[in-house]
């Protein structure tokens, strides 16, 4: 469970790394906690190498069905309540959107079917906060101040801490960027 705050992700993250929505735009959001998330907490825009996050999510929130595709032309199985989803961003090759009556975090990806990355959008978030928080020990652009092993296997720990079923899944996009940290040729 995420017990995640904003003076948390300021403590790793600049205030304008951190979209936030206008209440007036939150209407197609009934899950309070993604309401929240939105609204105070901020969804983390930041230079990495794995998330692409929508810059504009916090002026408005693009339901998937604005999207230049259509979920049954490119999925088989598509979860109920999917056609109201909001989009988040990328994740290399995949789509990111959120649940806004549940709050849970999916992966649509080109080539495979549509499974969930986070069961929250609050876990989603913290996990972010996790990656950002160890950036000095698994920069790829500077000085490497960990073992990347043991750096994958904290991250491991703390990410099961907040949303343990988001590792569950082995192909999934977290699972994958952990091994990236200590392999950077995988992804």
């Amino acid at each position: 469970m995420s017990t995640l705050t904003r003076e948390m992700l300021e403590s790793v993250f600049a205030p304008e790394e951190l979209l936030t929505a206008p209440q007036s735009i939150l209407g197609p959001v009934a899950n309070a906690d993604a309401a929240e998330v939105l609204s105070t907490l901020g969804i983390p825009h930041w230079e990495n190498p794995w998330f692409d996050m929508d810059d504009k999510i916090g002026t408005r929130l693009e339901p998937i069905t604005d999207w230049d595709w259509r979920l049954p032309d490119r999925y088989e199985h598509i979860p109920p309540g999917a056609d109201h989803w909001i989009g988040l961003g990328l994740v290399p090759y995949d789509d990111l959107a959120f649940d806004p009556a549940t709050g849970e975090v999916f992966c649509l990806p080109d080539d495979a079917e549509i499974y969930r990355i986070n069961s929250s959008l609050r876990a989603f978030v913290h996990f972010h906060y996790l990656l950002k928080s160890t950036k000095p020990e698994w920069d790829f652009n500077g000085s490497r101040t960990a073992d990347p092993e043991m750096l994958r296997l904290r991250l491991r720990e703390a990410m099961a801490e907040v949303d343990r079923s988001a590792l569950e899944i082995p192909d999934s996009c977290w699972p994958r960027l952990l091994d990236h940290i200590v392999n950077p040729e995988v992804l």
